[in-house]
């Protein structure tokens, strides 16, 4: 028998950690929960019209999934570049300019309305289609036409009466015409000739025009052959313009954009603020600055939240963006780790290919050991970075991954026109891949949704798991169905053991499936080294990523806590007393304790220390020790084998 949902929702809705704090108004005591808040830096306008403000003056804008296109449209989406120009003969070059308003804008069909030559191929698509449906069961018209074919003075008449430049809905109709109209039934009355005469003219101009073909073949046949003629040479063109570098670049910052905002369970509690800035302007930015914190960045994530009363400070960050190994990238990220310790702010992207010394991701399980790439001269900024202590809050993910499935047939079908994209598995640089510190995001938000606690984001059982990504396969020169990896490389338990012990966050494809899943939580910090296993380990924790996003928002806590009750305690001792007890309610000491129970009390153990500060009455400095459960990180299995010998 099968259970009601309302019971199922019981059993499998996760349990959730409601962090609240007390705040006294007059008598009443009200318990106040900080939202969620994920700022996304990302360059988003491609090639805008006009230049875009200096930094300091952008804003963060909130977006959800009812104001997407709204955030869209106002952020000057545009694209301006050439491609090859196989439609016409005006020139070996297409120059192109393309706007983006909804994310719809990056589908072909909008694609071929925005160009000219294009556009003019499609509507004269439009027009033969419209003529075929006009032919569909009209045997009058049939006949008419199949009479003008065997016709050579006919032919010349129709295409001589509507040549091109002309306008086709004033001429005047001939005897031929006419018959067209009224026995053809392609006009039933006066308001329909216009459209009618239209028709005709584009039947004259791309099928008449080429007598070579006309001998012996149905107007039907004719006219659906130049439809599948047309429709080759625009998915040839769109090909083009959709495969070019520039277009892929900010088609998947958009569609990654997309996946991260819808879903995502925005509301009162979680919310998305986007941050128009390209990774140029924020270097720009940083550098002009004499410190990080006298910078454009810092004041709007700090300050603006975090420093302010009433401001909800940022949880964590996502930048749009690859890191490798250039100098600039790698100042750029010590940078931005420093506005992103100070916030509290974990600052989450993307790494480089050229970082490993690679073009790209899709020759990862080449080398023989990954550790010796990054012993090379060339990366002692890089090792120098990741030993800073402002390390562990940035993560680095890897490889991209699968933003959608190639459009075709047997795929996602487009509209307008039979369009098959030129991807077929044999390159699968051409496919659409996109930043995975979005997906990665995901799995955080979604924890938060579930659990109102940050840990669950990594593993199989433990939140991780990322399904429903793009699955598509394709015929091998074998004959061999084969499925394309939705995470451009399949890695291995042991690559990806290396790889977080390299700091990175690498997403690990579910072979002959379409999922994948986060396994390793290192931060780009580098553990410390220390004499005894109990401090190692607590180096180790430090620098991973659930425990640093958990830390953080303790950390933003006790930052709103204590400016609330300023001037309500008399004693540092005051003080610790408040904040022990309220740190006390999410403490729970069993080990043994099932997962429901850990949800609820997400810390195994817990201390706040309150200081006074020399010559400063009335300031206190404060340290928190966190403890929270441990997850399972890897285990090591022996066999032993035992026989019975005769």
């Amino acid at each position: 028998m099968l259970e009601s949902n309302q019971k199922k929702l019981s059993r499998i809705r996760k349990p959730r950690v409601h962090i609240t704090y007390d705040v006294e108004i007059g008598d009443a005591i009200v318990q106040r929960e900080l939202p969620l808040i994920v700022g996304v830096l990302s360059d988003l306008s491609g090639s805008p019209k006009e230049a875009l403000p200096p930094l300091k003056e952008r804003e963060f804008v909130e977006i959800d999934r009812d104001n997407f296109n709204d955030v869209m449209a106002g952020s000057g989406v545009r694209l301006a570049y050439k491609v090859d120009n196989l439609v016409n003969d005006e020139g070996e070059k297409l120059n192109l300019e393309l706007f983006f308003n909804r994310i719809e804008d990056f589908e072909p069909i909008n694609l071929v309305k925005q160009i000219v030559p294009t556009n003019a191929i499609y509507e004269s698509r439009n027009r033969i289609r419209d003529m075929t449906a006009k032919l569909d069961g009209n045997d009058p018209l049939d006949a008419i036409l199949t009479e003008i074919l065997a016709d050579e003075e006919k032919q010349t008449e129709l295409t001589d009466l509507f040549a091109e430049g002309t306008d086709w809905r004033a001429v005047t109709p001939t005897d031929t015409v006419s018959r067209m109209l009224a026995e053809g039934r392609m006009a039933l009355d006066e308001g329909q000739i216009p459209y009618s005469l239209e028709l005709i003219g584009e039947f004259a101009q791309s099928i008449l025009k080429n007598r070579a073909t006309l001998t012996g073949r149905f107007a039907s046949d004719l006219m659906t052959d130049k439809i599948a003629q047309i429709d080759s040479n625009l998915t040839n063109q769109i090909n083009q313009v959709m495969h070019a570098p520039e277009f892929q670049a900010l088609e998947a910052t958009w569609r990654g954009l997309h996946f991260f905002v819808m879903n995502t369970e925005t509301g009162a509690t979680l919310k998305i603020r986007l941050l128009n800035v390209s990774k140029k302007d924020l270097l720009k930015d940083l550098q002009k600055a004499v410190e990080f914190d006298q910078s454009a960045l810092f004041k709007k994530v700090y300050e603006e939240e975090f420093g302010t009363y009433g401001g909800d400070p940022y949880s964590f960050l996502i930048g749009d963006y690859e890191f490798g190994r250039h100098p600039e990238d790698i100042e750029l990220l010590e940078k931005i780790s420093g506005v992103a310790s100070s916030a509290h702010a974990p600052f989450i992207s993307s790494a480089y290919a050229k970082l490993f010394d690679m073009e790209d991701f899709f020759t990862l399980a080449q080398p023989r050991d990954l550790t010796k790439i990054f012993e090379s001269a060339e990366l002692i900024k890089w090792r120098s970075f990741r030993s800073s202590e402002d390390a562990r809050y940035v993560s680095l993910t890897l490889p991209k991954v699968l933003l959608r499935l190639p459009y075709g047939p047997e795929t996602v079908v487009a509209e307008g026109f039979d369009f098959v994209e030129d991807v077929d598995g044999s390159d699968a640089r051409k496919y659409l891949w996109g930043n995975p510190a979005y997906v990665l995001g995901q799995r955080i938000t979604n924890a938060f949704s579930q659990y109102g606690w940050l840990a669950a984001i990594r593993g199989v059982e433990g939140g991780g798991l990322v399904e429903g990504l793009p699955a598509h396969t394709f015929k091998t020169p074998a004959g061999d169905i084969k499925l394309t990896c939705p995470t451009q490389v399949s890695i291995t338990d042991r690559r990806e053991k290396e790889l977080n012990d390299l700091g990175f966050m690498a997403i690990l494809h579910c072979k002959g499936s379409d999922k994948a899943a986060f396994f390793g939580g290192q931060t780009t910090g580098q553990p410390l080294k220390y004499n005894t296993d109990s401090a190692n380990a607590n180096a180790r924790i430090s620098t991973m990523l659930p425990y640093v996003l958990n830390a953080s928002r303790f950390a933003h806590y006790i930052k709103v806590i204590m400016r609330d009750k300023v001037g309500s305690f008399a004693t540092k001792d005051g003080i610790s007393d408040y904040l022990n007890n309220w740190i006390s309610n999410y403490v729970l000491v069993d080990d043994a304790a099932p997962q429901t129970m850990k949800a609820s009390y997400p810390l195994r153990e817990s201390r706040i220390d309150v200081m006074d500060i020399p010559g400063k009455p009335g300031s206190y400095r404060s340290i928190v020790f966190l403890r929270p459960h441990f997850q399972l990180e890897e285990l090591t299995a022996s066999i032993r084998l035992v026989a019975e010998l005769p």
